[in-house]
């Protein structure tokens, strides 16, 4: 997975870097960023840093595949009815919260008809006010999950299920395919539909065992091309050009931009945050992040300086973090983590849909470092949560003792005395006195 997304990515990049004519948009946006073609394709030392971190992901990968060895077949370890209804209920609870949040909402600029223009209008704007309402703390996280309980739901149909659960499940994926269809034209958050497509192609094929729906595949990708130039064509309306053509120099543009954010730091000797960028979600559930971002905010104010849009990516994030040696041993430890799930997805359920995100994330780890990101977090405890409400129902037969015969006689105790022969008793003790 890694090797495919960074070397699409790498190639993408090159390409885009050695044809200015065909893409002559993608420096007027590198521009807005204060990036510059010459400085990223002169790096060579940060190339040398990315080839020496994929080698330590591909060790730990070679480690956990000759250690951690799984059976042959596939074993169902929930109960896929009592799993459907629990999907069900939890996708209810997460689209609800998002209905909600798009109502309120609207609420304050007369309606949805009027958000809906709006956000044709001004895209910006109806997104910096989808973001300023907020209806509790993590509220962005429910919105978040649903691509997991997508995810769910088409592991499900890939089991076999009942009539009126794989009717729950066939729903819950077009309510889900639905909203992470129209919300990223507004909101930006395309990674949220891509990652949903993902993961829900990946666990099929996993628990079928094969490759299978190619087709489906294909309509997924032309989905998600679709949803971005739509999203780009709005945001940039002042070029006169096709929204095809700006839809796929953006795209161009944002390969070479995350090359730029992985190499630029790595070439250079940059000041460690020590697990600020790298182990994020998990300080955000510890409710720690805002005390470190307090504590390295000089250092995390000089590296957003030399990154440009997105975020740092999967292989230059841990030596941002813990140096070279750090960032070796954690990258290591990552994909020793990563191909131990893979051999239990083979073999297990949860850990198939488990491995689906973990897939999913890092088929676009040249753009960021989802894997410790919150929301990928929180769906992981979504899964957990299902897995412990279907579990399987076990029936405890309770053991009764046998009844009695009341027409058997009752048990008498054997006494160790043995007892004596007649014979060996005196012939006057054997008889009786006669009474007088």
């Amino acid at each position: 997975m890694l090797l495919l997304c960074w070397g699409f990515s790498l190639g993408t990049a090159v390409l885009t870097l050695t044809l200015p004519e065909t893409f002559d948009l993608v420096p007027t946006f590198l521009r807005r960023d204060g990036r510059d073609l010459a400085i990223i394709s002169g790096l060579a030392l940060g190339y040398f840093w990315l080839v020496v971190a994929l080698l330590s992901f591909l060790v730990g990968c070679l480690a956990a595949k000759t250690t951690c060895r799984t059976g042959a077949g596939f074993q169902l370890n929930i109960d896929p009815v009592r799993a459907a209804r629990a999907v069900w209920w939890l996708n209810v609870l997460f689209l609800g919260v998002t209905v909600i949040w798009i109502a309120v909402t609207a609420m304050k600029v007369g309606g949805v008809f009027r958000l809906a223009a709006l956000s044709m209008a001004e895209t910006l704007f109806a997104r910096d006010l989808l973001l300023e309402t907020k209806l509790f703390t993590g509220m962005r996280l429910f919105y978040a999950t649903l691509p997991v309980t997508g995810c769910l739901a088409a592991a499900l149909l890939a089991v076999g299920l009942p009539g009126r659960s794989r009717r729950r499940c066939r729903v819950v994926l077009l309510l889900n395919t639905v909203a992470l269809t129209v919300l990223p034209v507004v909101m930006s958050q395309r990674l949220l539909l891509l990652q949903f497509l993902l993961s829900s192609y990946i666990v099929t094929c996993l628990i079928r065992r094969r490759i299978i729906g190619l087709p489906w595949l294909m309509c997924g990708v032309l989905l998600f091309l679709s949803v971005w130039m739509m999203r780009e064509s709005l945001t940039n309306p002042h070029f006169d050009r096709h929204p095809v053509d700006i839809g796929l120099q953006k795209l161009a543009y944002y390969f070479v931009n995350d090359l730029g954010n992985a190499l630029i730091p790595i070439a250079e000797d940059v000041p460690h945050t020590f697990g600020a960028i790298s182990l994020r979600g998990l300080l955000f559930f510890t409710f720690s992040d805002s005390y470190v971002a307090q504590a390295f905010q000089g250092r995390l104010q000089y590296l957003d300086g030399l990154k440009g849009g997105g975020e740092f990516p999967l292989l230059t994030a841990p030596y941002i973090d813990f140096g070279v040696i750090g960032g070796g041993l954690f990258l290591t430890m990552f994909g020793f983590t990563s191909q131990a799930l893979f051999q239990f997805a083979r073999a297990y359920f949860v850990p198939a849909v488990i491995y689906a995100q973990v897939a999913a994330s890092l088929l676009f780890s040249s753009h960021a470092l989802y894997i410790t990101h919150q929301n990928q977090i929180f769906g992981l405890l979504v899964v957990a949560l299902v897995a412990r409400m279907s579990r399987p129902v076990r029936l405890i037969v309770p053991v009764i003792p046998p009844v009695s015969d009341p027409r058997r006689p009752p048990a008498r105790f054997k006494s160790r005395r043995r007892p004596v022969a007649r014979s060996a008793l005196p012939e006057a003790a054997a008889k009786v006195p006669e009474p007088v």
